[in-house]
């Protein structure tokens, strides 16, 4: 072969790089070969400083250190190219013929040829063959990244009917081997219609060109084209862990002859008999291992097939173990561990964790079984579960350990290493400080000019707070003068101030809170959490001369005022030969249940319900109430899959919520309980326990003494609302009175008379109790109820997360809502307050569905309901957290109060 390098052979100026320099000038000794060295010594060369990369990155992660011995891995694969000649410099377009490369070239080249971007890691053969068509291949054959071609230039041939072709020479480098090739541009096209049914997408297309007919195309460029073709398509599968073997034996490649040289030659520089510092033994199958050590050993005619996957589940087997719960109940399950009676040498042998590492990465299986010595039994500790494809059908298989103990073992040493270092500067520190001359001196000038920093620090923000104060009390007497003379009072303090004096003159007079001159009446309101769908509102007014006898009642669970009822004794009872009521007399509309929202424009939403009272009692004529009528229609909660878009879905399910959403509650020790979950814009209520509107009307004559009209009421016939009815019901007695009459809250079309009873003191009394039945199962609906406020949701979670279920209950059908929990105390606790939900569904909307589509349908009412709530949750979450004034985040335990002007 022709001398390496040209004219300027010697210069080395072209390497930036000192080290690459050196690599090109001194290539044996920096790889570390002899000028008598065979080409097999400098492949081990080279493969040695490849390893021993790969213990410090690929094989063992978890390391800490790298070997001193370890050489740039770079400079060593230029000088081991350089070495093998296989630098070539541009083509001669004319004669088709290549001279070796100066190093001129090389250095401004090898960025971009392939043989310089080869990695440590490329040398290793863990590449998998992809399924290749019409072709013997062993499938567990491997190969390696490390491929590099080069155009050594072409031949100009006549085949058998007289047509002139091109045969073009390649230089083949695969895993530090080379030889050269002859093949036409039709056997590339060949090659790669047969890729076509193998890969998805090739990386580029040969396409033919007639110039070539005529002997007057490119050959230098088709030349570079065919070989970035093989190239892109040997890399672009090794990228993705694959080779081609239709590729490989295109370019001759005997890839299970390499395969096995490759591996004997790593697992001699990876084997040994000595365990380094910190690690652990690995144990490997025996028999295994007798398969593999016959594949690293044939030659020739006695070469053996690749062994398959690493198979250490021989040395396992299930153990059935039991422990005991606190609850007393014992619970089985199975834990794998070696098997007894194995014998060191016969059944398995140990390694060490690199040659296993490189071992599982090539061949694959396992599992990972790790101890101290080399004994399988010895100290053995568990791992995470593996999947059930890593090792052909076991699946939830909990291995013994692998790299956590050693990571751990790690771990400790490069502690206890660092706290020596630590000690050890110290030590010397201290001893430098007392015995080396002007040490001392300098230390204390160190030290003085820390506290002069600080000082001065110091100094500079007392200064910028100060002037912040400064500017802050200017604006603030500038804003109190502007306010002062448009005689307008805003802001926290202000507002403070004036909410107190109102407070202690009305607390003085008796009377409500009154404005002061020249300043606005302050009011204290609570900010919503979240926001809900607008309600309709209405207002009530009561003038002078109108009774004011609407009964309001407290929402105890949520702190709201709710009427109750609209009946007054007084007001709407006529006696059967009293005066007639006129007609024209009408009361104000007001629905039942409807929420307080303000008196003459005061909001309630921050007084409790005895403030409440007290203000009714002491606001003059005419008093103005604002109410927020409850929602009486809506779409239920298997109906909100129509809605696509997610804003107003989410609307649609708050929607639902003010107005109720049906669901089962369960709890430990009870039955499910048909509850219902509403919401508010602080709030989020459930129904705690069975509620039902009280229709007995026998149990309710004798509580009320007039058990004689029992037996009347049940036996009575006649008409009611158009309808024929046998016996008086609950709603008869609330439309009953002395006389039929329209007025008040209602309309009275039965006279007690006609249900039977003729007593005028029986009729009184029978009027005020039916009062007071209704509102006391009003109140009743209400004290069912409970009810906690949004910041204190901490999140939702769909399934049967908690114990509170019941076993019937489905688990695609169920979920949990967590909340903050406190002690008696009402201190906050760890430990959350759950509630267990099911998804209910009438029967009327069941009906005429399968078994199976109801499973189905409840699935999906669960899945809007989860994800409506963590919606809101996250809704809430917006405004819980505030900065303090101590500059820390907190978290709001309750709505937040502000004070208004109205």
């Amino acid at each position: 072969m022709l001398s390496l390098f040209a004219d300027d052979s010697n210069d080395l100026s072209h390497f930036k790089d000192e080290e690459m320099r050196f690599a090109a000038q001194f290539t044996r000794s920096q790889i570390g070969c002899f000028k008598e060295s065979k080409s097999w010594d400098i492949r081990d060369a080279l493969r040695l400083i490849a390893m021993r990369h790969l213990q410090g990155t690929l094989f063992n992660k978890n390391t800490l250190c790298k070997l001193p011995e370890m050489k740039e891995w770079k400079p060593s694969l230029l000088a081991f190219h350089l070495i093998n000649e296989d630098f070539w410099g541009p083509m001669d377009p004319l004669l088709g013929t290549v001279a070796p490369a100066t190093r001129k070239q090389i250095a401004h080249t090898m960025d971009s040829l392939w043989m310089m971007r080869t990695q440590p890691e490329d040398v290793l053969m863990k590449l998998r063959p992809i399924p290749t068509f019409e072709m013997d291949y062993c499938e567990e054959a491997r190969a390696c990244r490390m491929l590099s071609v080069a155009p050594l230039g072409w031949e100009t041939g006549v085949d058998l009917i007289g047509t002139p072709f091109q045969s073009y020479r390649i230089q083949v480098c695969y895993c530090m081997r080379k030889w050269t090739i002859t093949k036409r541009f039709s056997d590339f096209i060949q090659l790669q219609k047969e890729m076509y049914a193998e890969v998805d997408l090739l990386p580029n297309i040969l396409r033919k060109d007639m110039m070539f007919k005529f002997q007057i195309g490119d050959k230098v460029a088709r030349a570079k084209g065919l070989v970035l073709f093989v190239e892109k398509m040997h890399h672009s599968l090794a990228a993705r862990g694959m080779y081609s073997p239709r590729l490989m034996a295109f370019l001759g490649v005997d890839v299970l002859r390499i395969h096995l040289e490759e591996e004997g030659r790593v697992a001699k520089i990876l084997d040994s008999v000595n365990l380094n510092i910190g690690s652990v033994w690995h144990p490997v199958d025996e028999v295994w291992l007798r398969k593999w050590r016959k594949f690293v050993m044939g030659r020739g005619a006695r070469r053996y097939m690749p062994p398959g996957k690493i198979t250490n589940l021989r040395l396992m087997e299930e153990v059935p173990l039991t422990i005991s719960t606190r609850s007393g109940v014992d619970v089985t399950y199975t834990k794998w561990m070696p098997k007894k009676g194995m014998v060191l040498g016969k059944d398995y042998r140990s390694l060490n964790y690199n040659m296993f590492a490189y071992l599982k990465c090539v061949h694959g299986g396992g599992p990972w079984i790790s101890s101290k010595d080399k004994e399988i039994d010895d100290k053995l500790r568990e791992m995470p579960l593996i999947s059930k494809s890593e090792f052909g059908g076991v699946a939830g298989f909990r291995c013994v350990v692998g790299t956590g103990l050693e990571a751990i073992i790690r771990l400790q040493s490069f502690m206890r290493m660092a706290m020596c270092l630590i000690k050890k500067m110290k030590n010397h520190t201290d001893k430098l400080s007392h015995e080396a001359e002007g040490v001392r001196e300098v230390l204390y000038r160190y030290k003085e000019k820390c506290i002069e920093d600080d000082t001065h620090a110091y100094i500079r923000k007392e200064e910028e707070r100060r002037a912040m104060g400064y500017l802050e009390a200017a604006s603030n007497f500038t804003q109190k003068t502007w306010r002062a003379k448009k005689q307008i009072a805003v802001g926290g303090k202000a507002l403070e101030a004036i909410k107190e004096a109102q407070e202690i003159f009305a607390e003085a007079s008796g009377t409500l809170e009154q404005p002061a001159d020249a300043s606005p009446l302050v009011v204290e309101d609570v900010e919503n959490i979240v926001a809900i769908p607008s309600t309709e509102e209405y207002t009530v007014t009561f003038h002078e001369g109108m009774p004011f006898s609407v009964g309001l009642g407290e929402y105890a669970a949520t702190g709201e005022t709710v009427v109750t009822q609209l009946r007054d004794d007084g007001r709407d009872f006529v006696a059967k030969l009293g005066a007639d009521k006129k007609e024209t007399q009408k009361m104000p509309l007001i629905v039942m249940k409807s929420v307080l929202v303000a008196i003459n424009d005061c909001p309630t939403k921050a007084l409790s319900f005895q403030q409440v009272k007290d203000r009714v009692a002491k606001t003059p004529f005419p008093i103005s109430l604002v109410l927020r009528k409850p929602l009486e229609e809506t779409h239920q909660l298997h109906q909100l899959k129509v809605f696509e878009a997610e804003d107003i879905k989410l609307q649609a399910f708050k929607r639902l919520l003010v107005h109720g959403m049906p669901i089962k509650l369960h709890s430990k020790k009870k039955t499910p309980v048909k509850s219902t979950i509403w919401l508010t814009t602080t709030h989020l209520a459930w129904r705690t326990e069975d509620y039902s509107p009280d229709t007995d009307v026998a149990k309710f004559l004798k509580s009320c003494q007039l058990s004689h009209l029992v037996k009347k009421f049940k036996r009575w016939e006649g008409m009611h609302s158009g309808e024929a009815v046998t016996g008086v019901t609950r709603s008869m007695l609330e439309a009953a009175n002395g006389k039929k009459y329209s007025g008040a809250v209602q309309d009275y079309t039965l006279t007690y008379e006609d249900i039977g009873c003729t007593v005028a003191s029986e009729c009184q009394k029978l009027f005020a109790e039916t009062t007071a039945w209704g509102q006391a199962d009003v109140l009743k609906d209400f004290h069912t109820r409970d009810a906690q406020n949004l910041f204190d949701i901490k999140f939702v979670r769909e399934g049967k997360l908690s114990p509170g279920f019941q076993s019937k209950a489905k688990e695609n059908h169920c979920f949990t809502v967590h909340l903050q929990a406190f002690d008696k105390k009402g201190n906050e606790v760890a430990k959350s307050r759950v509630l267990e939900f099911e998804v209910d569904l009438s029967e009327d909307d069941a009906e005429g569905k399968s078994a199976a589509e109801l499973s189905a349908l409840k699935m999906e009412m669960r899945d809007v309901v989860v994800w409506g709530l963590t919606r809101i949750v996250a809704e809430a979450r917006s405004s819980k957290y505030f900065l303090g004034e101590d500059g820390r985040t907190h978290r709001r335990k309750a709505p937040v109060r502000r004070l208004r002007i109205i």
